[in-house]
């Protein structure tokens, strides 16, 4: 008989299988869960790994349903200001990170957050302080828009008088200067000027993200922009090699990037790609930017925002267009993951997945951040079968939110904000995605908000009392047990990786995460506080808090 690799007992599992939620023991065997409750027993062998789940918990591995690691590998190993929240602490890592780094021909970074500035927006006066003499460009925690000093601006023929490209912002002071803040797509005429990283700098920053996410317990996501995105590179080559060289532990769907600037042609290159992907990386999703973020006015509404009478944000393709887009991309067998924060970019959404069904065909499309959503549009949500991806830890009262949103939004548009009770009880799936890093991947964090509506206390961005004790629209929080399940079944179904993992049931992938607290056990305040201790992916170890190899080495590179 084959003996198990592992064995779990002694302590809470919860499966996230509806037919069997619970048991006590798991065996583990060649990558797949080979049995449960009393018959893990009989596969101990003297190879065997036990581990005591005594005090401890173990679910399936989390699923990230939206998240971009290339980015945020890339912070991690360049000017990473995500983990500090106060202008002298972006002052202090700046100015050491372009000591450190005297040879790099731009300073480049991310991280920052927009309240931490009088106004809002930063400006390239601090920048031009600190670095005089190169170039400058550091993206905003949220991707949506990037702080540039006078030299980059003078790079890239910025000037007080150039207009704004399409789809983006050069935000002026009063008196028509140039600030050095760039919105959404007006960040594409600088970082079109910065070299591409190489493929080893490339590979080293999403194996660094990988490493990291293995150490949260997450196992499996959807990268939310596979192509020339977000003034990233590709990384469709890169997740390739990876697994060809046996480096890609995770399981990973692409989602392949839309270019607005072409059509429906791009169908046979996503084609192709589909098919050159099948194994721990697929791509079988299309990702669709429909509008911007309500905090720099470029989220499409459906009335003006507040204080700003004859402004309605930005619809990024028009909703006839994006009919004919979605129409050809189910055609095609895609799954269609759109960005729609706006109530207007949602409700364009809602018409767009307004689709023929057809026999054999299981869509997962899904309409990603939902900041607003018009109560009027909540049932034909539902009818459409549209999957609700959702980033819980946005849904507290964080001076981000308060300080540089909440301005915008009319009473009304408040009352329907980041509304998850209300979908889930409309019947709408929900999945949890991160959006890291516009925020952090932790997946016990964003738990932790989306049953609280509170900011887990460990969070550098929500310290204060406000966010640790003040919920957002409280009615709008979900259980635990939904929670959960929208960051294991519920992402895995967005992954479409449902087949395979994301449960604890015989066959599965052993996708597995020890917790250091069973989360049906504490206080929903500590959520936040829970950790991970052990993360499988098909069985293998990627990550243990006791040895804690990955994480370390991979970064230290």
């Amino acid at each position: 008989m084959t003996h198990a690799d592992w064995i779990f007992s002694n302590g809470p599992v919860h499966t996230m299988d509806p037919d069997h939620p619970r048991t006590d023991a798991v065996a583990v065997a060649d990558g797949k869960i080979v049995a449960l409750g009393a018959d893990a027993a009989s596969w101990r062998g003297p190879a065997t790994e036990f581990i005591d789940l005594a005090g401890k918990a173990l679910l399936p591995g989390f699923q990230d349903a939206h998240v971009h690691p290339l980015a945020g590998g890339l912070q991690l190993l360049g000017c990473d200001l995500s983990g500090v929240h106060s202008l002298e602490a972006y002052r202090t890592l700046i100015a050491d990170y372009a000591r450190a780094n005297p040879t790099a021909e731009w300073v480049q970074g991310a991280g920052w957050y927009g309240d931490v500035f009088d106004g809002g927006f930063p400006h390239r006066a601090l920048l031009d302080e600190l670095v005089p003499d190169r170039p400058v460009f550091l993206i905003s925690h949220d991707g949506h828009g990037a702080w540039v000093n006078s030299r980059a601006l003078e790079l890239a023929g910025i000037t007080d008088t150039t207009s704004n490209p399409d789809g983006g912002i050069i935000a002026r002071d009063g008196a028509g200067t140039a600030t050095g803040m760039l919105i959404e797509h007006a960040a594409d005429l600088v970082s079109a000027l910065i070299p591409e990283p190489d493929k080893h700098h490339i590979r080293r920053a999403l194996l660094s993200a990988q490493a990291y996410l293995h150490s949260l317990g997450v196992t499996a996501w959807q990268d939310a922009a596979v192509g020339q995105a977000l003034g990233m590179p590709d990384s469709f080559e890169h997740y390739l090699a990876l697994e060809l060289d046996g480096l890609l532990t995770a399981t990973v769907t692409g989602a392949l990037w839309w270019r607005r600037d072409l059509g429906l042609e791009q169908l046979e290159l996503f084609r192709e790609r589909r098919a050159r992907a099948g194994g721990r990386f697929r791509a079988t999703a299309v990702k669709i930017m429909v509008d911007g973020v309500c905090e720099n006015l470029t989220a499409a509404m459906t009335r003006p925002y507040k204080g700003h009478p004859h402004e309605v944000g930005m619809s990024l393709i028009e909703p006839e267009e994006l009919a004919r887009i979605t129409r050809a991309a189910d055609a095609e067998g895609f799954d269609l993951h759109l960005h729609a924060v706006g109530d207007q970019a949602v409700r364009d959404c809602i018409n767009a997945l307004d689709l023929p069904r057809r026999k054999g065909w299981d869509p997962r499309h899904q309409i990603a951040h939902l900041d607003l959503v018009d109560p009027a549009d909540v049932a034909r949500f539902a009818a459409s079968g549209a999957i609700a991806n959702i980033q819980p830890l946005w849904a507290r009262q964080d001076p981000v939110l308060v300080e540089t949103k909440l301005p915008y939004l009319d009473e009304a548009h408040q009352r329907v904000h980041f509304a998850f009770e209300t979908l889930r009880r409309a019947g709408v799936e929900l999945a949890i995605g991160s959006d890291w890093p516009v925020s952090s991947p932790d997946p016990l964090w964003g738990i932790h908000t989306a049953v609280n509506r509170t900011a887990p206390p460990a969070d550098p961005h929500a310290r204060d009392a406000r966010s640790q004790n003040e919920p957002l629209l409280p009615a709008e929080a979900i259980t635990l047990a939904t929670a959960l399940a929208a960051h294991t079944t519920g992402a895995a179904r967005a992954n479409r990786l449902d087949a395979g993992r994301g449960a604890i049931r015989v066959g599965l992938a052993a996708d597995l995460v020890v917790l250091d607290a069973d989360p049906h056990a504490v206080e929903a305040t500590a959520l936040g506080g829970i950790g991970v201790e052990l993360t499988l992916a098909e069985g293998r170890a990627v990550y243990s808090r006791v040895h804690d190899g990955a994480l370390p080495t991979l970064l230290a590179q």
